[in-house]
């Protein structure tokens, strides 16, 4: 399976992003990648240690001591990106010598080279050098699995929670819950825990933000799972922007083999950043006209993004077989794609959420309906590929 390319383009001129994306258009296997984009360098640099790209394509001008810095910013925010300066030979001018800007670029700590405008064999080849390297650092990751939904109220949480749980009791200590329904989370409460920490702590600890801090951050719950609750109220839950988001799932992916991330029904930019990082995407909705018409639209837009289907799963949640009830195959048929789990309706799991005990603690693989569900459900997810960008080349600020 070829892995998403995570590209960063620092340029002031707004014509080189698409410049790479028109190169990366050309390649004759295809190149999935997302391309993120900086108007500066100081914009670059923070983006390059909240993305942690692959790739660093810095456009190239007079001003070395600027560049200098950036590329150091990089080396040590970033290390394992690949920074490569781009640049137009009528930046020189008629008296300046290519070859000696040039070595004065690597003696500011840039390594590769490529010439406007880009072309997609020098864009290819440069890339294969980088392969190895790419690859290393990809396997390197964990996986980022979201849910999500169109409305309030479908079971996306309690869906998220239970996954979350019962993945943990498999991998104790490495499997990280984040609640990003930043203005009603309950996780917690779900988990009978009272955090003293929140998202909003690491969103102010930015500056120093590293793998062992989100650890000290997530509060544990005997099952062996790590939860990194969402903020305390809807003030706090506005410091939390889409950067911030990255960098947290950047690093916590790092920390952890597995991070499960529950939000909220409302695609805005925070969202945009957990979509671009997700390995997997859960669908949630139940078997109801409106939910599912929203849901089509939900799947549309996912569609839209270049989200590939292969990490979409779509999940009909509280199901319950009756007259007038939309059967799965009226689901599929209203969405336009197959339906790959049914959560069967369980009154226990009122109990479960009024106890903070989820139920998969409780629900038999092998003699619950919602334990086999569940289970298979977490099954799935530990056989999903890690790759640290999903959409095909888009370009985003």
């Amino acid at each position: 399976m070829q892995s998403t390319l995570n590209i960063l383009v620092v340029a002031s001129d707004p014509k080189l992003a698409p410049e790479v994306q028109a190169a990366l258009k050309g390649f004759a296997a295809g190149q999935d990648a997302v391309v993120h984009v900086a108007g500066d360098y100081r914009q670059g640099s923070e983006i390059a240690r909240n993305r942690r790209p692959q790739l660093v394509l810095v456009e190239m001008t007079a001003d070395l001591a600027t560049l200098k810095t950036l590329a150091e910013e990089i080396s040590v925010g970033s290390p394992e990106s690949a920074v490569a300066a781009v640049f137009h030979p009528n930046i020189f001018g008629p008296d300046v010598s290519e070859s000696a800007i040039i070595i004065e670029a690597i003696r500011a700590g840039i390594r590769d080279f490529l010439r406007r405008p880009l072309s997609t064999s020098d864009l290819e080849q440069f890339l294969a050098r980088l392969g190895r390297k790419i690859r290393v650092v990809a396997a390197a990751t964990g996986k980022v699995i979201s849910f999500i939904s169109n409305k309030g109220g479908v079971g996306k949480s309690t869906m998220a929670v239970n996954v979350a749980a019962g993945l943990a009791k498999r991998h104790p200590r490495r499997v990280l819950l984040i609640d990003a329904s930043l203005q009603l989370g309950v996780c917690a409460s779900m988990l009978d825990l009272q955090p003293a920490t929140t998202l909003t702590d690491a969103v102010r600890q930015r500056q120093r933000l590293d793998e062992t801090l989100v650890k000290q951050l997530a509060v544990e719950h005997p099952c062996g799972l790590d939860l990194l609750a969402a903020p305390k109220d809807a003030v706090e839950a506005n410091e939390v922007d889409d950067e911030s988001m990255a960098r947290i799932l950047t690093l916590s992916r790092r920390a952890y083999d597995f991070v499960i991330v529950d939000s909220f029904p409302l695609i805005d930019r925070v969202m945009m950043a957990v979509l671009d990082m997700s390995d997997a995407i859960y669908v949630v909705l139940e078997s109801v006209v409106p939910t599912v018409l929203g849901a089509a639209k939900l799947c549309q837009l996912l569609d839209n993004l270049n989200i590939p289907q292969s990490k979409q799963r779509i999940v009909i949640n509280r199901y319950a077989n009756f007259a007038g009830n939309l059967s799965p195959s009226d689901v599929a048929t209203r969405i336009g794609r197959p339906i790959d789990y049914l959560v069967p309706y369980d009154k226990n799991l009122l109990i479960s959420a009024n106890t903070g005990q989820p139920l998969i603690f409780r629900a038999g693989r092998w003699f619950s309906t919602f334990g086999k569900v569940t289970h298979r459900m977490i099954d799935d997810l530990e056989a999903v590929p890690a790759d640290a960008a999903t959409r095909n080349g888009k370009i985003h600020p």
